[in-house]
């Protein structure tokens, strides 16, 4: 195939334009397609909600995914029911069982103190890389774009590696709007104490990661992405779609 003038995107392992897909249950064989056909694209796979706790053949599947270079994380949701029972010992047990190079640290749905995130991730990033979520799932219980600045300033400092905006599978929590807007003044909060390569946008609908290249270019950090807009996502990146063509040009 002839080569195209396309947008700048680096080899894994990448540092920034990295791409984690929200699994909520792909069975290892359409895996293997994917992994075939569009395996260089995925960075990292979240086993959405609490599916690792249920899964048949978890280690399995985790170690066909690391075979292909595509590193594994365990959602937040399931750290947060383990911290609400007392239970975090367990759960590192369980990260370390099954050799998982990521871990995420949440606050999503219960009310874990910061300074406790803080610690936790603290423990946790002297063994593994620590993705820190910031934000609420519940909009009502959103914090305030200072407060949530703030926040995610103290688990970078802490050790986290990545900073995750939540946004929920749904794309209509956390940062965003009912109707799926991100809020501007959260964006520009955490960007004023963050930088951009270390933060992990959660872009779920295909509006929402095209306004994020078309903002931030090809190379922007991009979380819960459905795992069939795999291709799709990269094609945007790369400026193959005329809602990205200009962003696509840029590094």
């Amino acid at each position: 195939m002839q080569s195209l003038e396309v947008a700048w995107r680096p080899a894994k392992p990448r540092q920034v334009g990295l791409t984690v897909v929200n699994d909520r249950g792909v069975g290892r064989r359409t895996w293997e397609d994917a992994i075939d056909m569009a395996g260089a694209y995925v960075d990292v796979v979240k086993l959405g909600v609490g599916t690792a706790y249920v899964m048949q053949h978890l280690e399995q599947k985790v170690e066909m995914l690391r075979a292909a270079d595509i590193g594994v994380v365990l959602g937040g949701t399931l750290f947060e029911t383990y911290w609400v029972q007392g239970r975090v010992s367990a759960y590192g047990d369980l990260v370390r069982h099954l050799d998982l190079a990521w871990v995420e640290i949440s606050a999503g749905s219960y009310d874990i103190p910061l300074e406790e995130r803080e610690r936790t991730v603290g423990e946790f990033a002297s063994a593994f890389r620590v993705m820190a979520e910031v934000g609420a799932k519940d909009p009502g219980r959103q914090p305030a774009p200072e407060a949530l600045s703030a926040e995610a300033a103290r688990l970078r400092a802490a050790g986290a590696e990545k900073i995750i905006l939540e946004g929920r599978g749904s794309g209509t929590g956390g940062m965003y709007s009912r109707q799926g807007t991100a809020d501007e003044a959260t964006l520009n909060a955490v960007l004023s104490r963050v930088a951009l390569e270390d933060i992990l946008f959660e872009a779920p609908q295909e509006a929402q990661q095209i306004a994020f290249i078309r903002r931030f270019g090809p190379n922007v950090n991009l979380a819960n992405i459905p795992f069939d807009d795999i291709l799709m996502l990269e094609t945007q990146r790369l400026g193959l779609r005329f809602d990205t063509q200009m962003a696509g040009r840029s590094s």
